[in-house]
């Protein structure tokens, strides 16, 4: 996923603005002194049922009281959940200007598995807003998804001290307000307040010009019980004679609304009716829209007209060319046109969604086409223009756009219908339907008499990518060639998305070739892929590319690199609520290995839990078995037989997912699950199955020979060990297996008694490892390490706080420094080599047919050391090596 589309999409733009007041409107004191008293910190719920004027009670207060910061208007929608939910309060505060330029929550892009955790983000950037906040949520009544409605139970009980949060609902059971009331932080406002009063009908009448007697008010509030859209209605269906009118009006309920919208449509000009009629289709228009749906090129007159005349039609004062018919007027209309002309909508519908595609809106015109059930050419807008929202904070919109298609797909599939079913199956992370439907809609193209379109094409192949990112992982590379040969042959004007979409096979591919083990390839995919994704705003792309290249990092060693990579992007994620994104747990999956290589196993254990968490909502198969691969290394490191066993068996189930895996990652099962065998005793199984398989100096290779020396050390087989390690360069430029190799070519010398070459392997392994921080391979390797690293200490010939760090993590204690302040000349390896020897009894010609030297080479040898130590014999020699720790 990415955030390609920006937070603000055209639907969400609308939804952030208010309705203008209409003329005559009656404001009424009593709600406004209520609004007033809902201090920042507190909640108020205006909670009355349809026509009471809510909406029109709050916009009204915001225009005639002074806030004390920005005000935040947001209609709510419930056709997607809680991340797309908060995306649209995060847009809403961006809308109304109420994100300062430092503000945290500029980076916080809901996306899988945004929870609890990443609302916190939320909540605790808006109680840091170094002003109030005034956030209104209009229509909260249409929300129905019990995940949205606990997450906004949960801002509640949070309450931040800078929000002022008020909620405009139908219904107020769904909010469980107890807390609240009892902590008096809630103000109530309901259908007894809004309900009109004498006064309130007095004011009414003479705002619109209305004569009516005292008589006609005392009935009118009497039949209508003070119901303001009652009122409004009566008036207006009355025509010339309001006594009449008043008298002929009988109830409040629904039914009798109905009855007076008809009253008033009747009462319009023809054309006007039928512009009234052409125009319901959409519930926002422009002066320009409602030109293409009614024909009429005085549109905007006509608009200005109902507004002015108070016929049931507002503009948004935050968007002023936008009209917005009254929702029970428009429901009228909508019925009145399918009665009078059935054919109409859909062609209607048509129209709306041609201009919403020229206004760079797809996902409104997929939904108009569905309303025509015109699946063809939502499915057209789908493949040439939407789809990559599919990888943006619109993700979800875009779904339940496809959702009729989905549910239409089911009852007559079709190549267009399966597509949209499989998009829809994506977005809710269910892979397999997504695969099925996929195949489904491939299958019925190869029946067809017809050529595909390319972008039907693209959608398929694209479908396939994931399918092999999740449980194909060889068919990665294949699936994205396949994309960019069909993207490449296509124009841009047919395939306007044909860029996002090569980019995403681009990235995919780089991905695959990683888990092929070709890393270099990889590697410079991956960074073109997210130096290209952070141009074109796609983020999470850019996040996933420098993921895998922080796995690419670690191959290669290189873990300061590592750990730079996991710093930043970690604090990305954490700072734009994507830490459970499946984008995510490649990341994860090098923090582990680079913390396991550190020995800081606490550290890893939360990198593995963080992944497994993400895991519950991705795609990346891969980057799973990778984590659990470094939990089995974990339980290795501690020397727990039982826990590794246990870990191996979900690492088994993270290979299940995949039917074939790529070289790399099948190698670092095979390898991970070969340790896992040699610490429960089973070395001798591992030296079979892998015994003249593991000569490959690639990365696979050395991983593999790293292990069957292991077993062989583990079988008391040093000297197999030594011949499959062969020598250090053969592992290079593998830094990590380098060292790892060093120490058990030193644990394989030790056991053969040439103490002298295991210390020179053991020196090479610090060498090597004291830039990185590496010590797991130290760790590892048994009891004989210490020992030789105590020994190494003593002949260092500097002081090394990794050194000694290391020593205490293989359980030695480290020999303290000692300095008397008398510097001396560093000496050589070689010169260290012979030191050792000073304290035997070795003479001159038995060292020097020990090292396999002349004896003059030996002899120069002890002069150089005698002379850097400021001594003169042999045993001065000794003593003074051993004031400075050397032996």
């Amino acid at each position: 996923m990415g955030d390609a589309g920006g937070r603000l999409a055209p639907g969400l733009r609308l939804r952030t603005s208010r309705p203008e007041i209409p003329a005559g409107y009656v404001r009424l004191h009593r709600i406004d002194a209520a609004l007033t008293a809902c201090s920042p910190g507190r909640v108020a719920v205006v909670a009355a049922g349809p026509g009471y004027g809510k909406t029109l009670a709050v916009a009204a207060w915001t225009r005639h009281h002074p806030l004390d910061g920005p005000l935040v208007w947001l209609t709510v929608d419930d056709t997607s959940g809680v991340a797309s939910f908060w995306n649209d309060i995060l847009g809403s505060l961006e809308a109304a200007g109420a994100l300062a330029s430092h503000s945290a929550l500029r980076d916080i892009v809901p996306g899988v598995g945004f929870a609890e955790q990443e609302m916190d983000l939320v909540i605790d950037g808006l109680a840091e807003s170094p002003v109030p906040i005034t956030l209104v949520l209009d229509d909260v009544q249409r929300i129905t998804r019990p995940e949205v409605l606990e997450s906004i139970h949960h801002l509640i009980r949070r309450r931040p001290g800078q929000l002022r949060l008020i909620l405009i609902t139908r219904k107020a059971s769904d909010l469980r307000l107890q807390k609240l009331r009892l902590d008096g932080r809630l103000v109530e406002i309901t259908a007894g307040d809004l309900t009109f009063t004498r006064d309130d009908v007095v004011e009414f009448c003479t705002r619109i010009r209305a004569e009516i007697s005292d008589d006609d008010v005392d009935t009118l509030l009497e039949r209508t019980q003070g119901w303001p859209t009652g009122l409004r209605l009566a008036v207006l269906s009355a025509r010339d004679d309001l006594h009449a009118g008043v008298v002929q009006f009988n109830g409040q309920n629904e039914l009798v609304a109905a009855y007076l919208l008809e009253e008033v449509l009747e009462d319009l000009a023809p054309t006007d009716r039928r512009f009234l009629l052409s125009t319901s289709v959409v519930e926002l228009m422009t002066a320009e829209l409602a030109r293409v749906l009614s024909g009429r090129a005085d549109s905007r007159a006509v608009l200005d007209d109902l507004v002015a005349n108070n016929v049931l039609t507002v503009r948004l004062s935050d968007r002023p060319d936008w009209y917005a018919y009254h929702p029970l007027f428009r429901e009228l209309l909508v019925d009145r046109l399918a009665a009078e002309n059935p054919d109409a909508p859909a062609e209607l519908h048509c129209r709306a969604a041609e201009w919403c595609v020229a206004e760079d809106d797809p996902i409104s015109a997929i939904r108009h086409y569905a309303h025509a059930r015109e699946w063809m050419k939502a499915s057209e807008i789908l493949s040439t223009i939407a789809l990559p929202l599919v990888l943006s904070s619109q993700a979800p919109a875009l779904a339940a756009a496809l959702a009729p298609l989905a549910a239409e797909a089911g009852r007559r599939p079709t190549v267009d219908t399966l597509l949209a079913a499989a998009i829809v199956a994506y977005q809710a992370g269910d892979f397999e339907v997504m695969a099925r439907n996929a195949d489904d809609a491939s299958r019925l193209l190869g029946d067809s008499p017809e050529s595909p379109t390319v972008g039907t094409r693209v959608v398929i192949a694209l479908t396939r990518m994931v399918t092999a990112r999740h449980g194909h992982l060889d068919d990665i590379v294949p699936s994205c060639d396949a994309i960019l040969d069909l993207v490449t042959e296509v124009p841009r004007s047919a395939v306007p998305a044909a860029p996002a979409y090569a980019l995403m096979a681009r990235n995919n591919r780089a991905i695959g070739m990683f888990q092929r083990g070709e890393i270099d390839v990889a590697a410079a995919d991956l960074e073109y892929s997210r130096t290209a994704a952070e141009s074109v705003g796609m983020s999470l792309m850019a996040m996933a590319a420098g993921t895998y290249l922080t796995l690419v990092d670690l191959v290669r060693g290189e873990l300061p690199q590592v750990r730079s990579r996991v710093e930043e992007i970690g604090a990305a994620a954490r700072r734009r609520g994507w830490t459970r994104q499946p984008q995510a747990i490649a990341l994860y999956a090098a923090a582990a290995l680079m913390h396991l290589e550190h020995h800081d196993l606490e550290e890893a254990e939360r990198a593995v839990t963080a992944g497994r968490r993400a895991v519950a909502g991705g795609s990346d198969t891969g980057a799973w078995l990778i984590v659990e691969a470094a939990a089995v290394g974990i339980a290795i490191a501690r020397g727990d037989a039982y826990a590794a066993r246990t870990e191996c068996r979900r690492l088994d189930l993270a290979r299940s997912r995949s039917r074939s895996l790529p070289m790399l990652l099948s190698s670092w099962h095979e390898v991970v699950a070969a340790e896992t065998r040699i610490v429960v005793g089973e070395a001798a199984v591992v030296i079979d199955e892998l015994a003249g398989r593991a000569r490959s100096d690639t990365y696979a290779g050395s991983l593999a020979r790293v292990v069957l020396a292991k077993a062989y050390l583990a079988v008391g087989r040093p000297a197999d060990a030594l011949e499959t390690l062969g020598t250090a360069a053969e592992f290079a430029p593998y830094r990590l297996q380098v060292v790892e190799a060093q120490v058990l070519s030193a644990v394989a010398s030790a056991q053969l008694h040439r103490e002298s070459v295991a210390l020179e392997h053991i020196a090479a392994a610090v060498r090597l490892a004291e830039p990185v921080g590496q010590k797991r391979p130290f760790v590892v390797a048994g009891p004989l390490v210490a020992g030789l690293l105590l020994r190494h200490q003593r002949l260092a010939d500097k002081e090394s706080a990794f050194l000694r760090d290391l020593v205490e993590a293989c359980g030695g204690e480290p020999v303290p420094a000692v300095d008397d302040g008398v510097p001396i000349e560093p000496l050589t390896d070689r010169e260290l080599v012979v030191l050792r020897y000073l304290p035997t009894m070795y003479k001159a010609s038995e060292i020097a047919a020990d090292l396999y030297v002349s004896v003059n080479t030996v002899k120069t040898h002890q002069q150089s050391i005698y002379r850097k130590l400021g001594v003169s014999t042999r045993r001065d020699a000794v003593d003074r090596a051993r004031e400075r720790n050397l032996i």
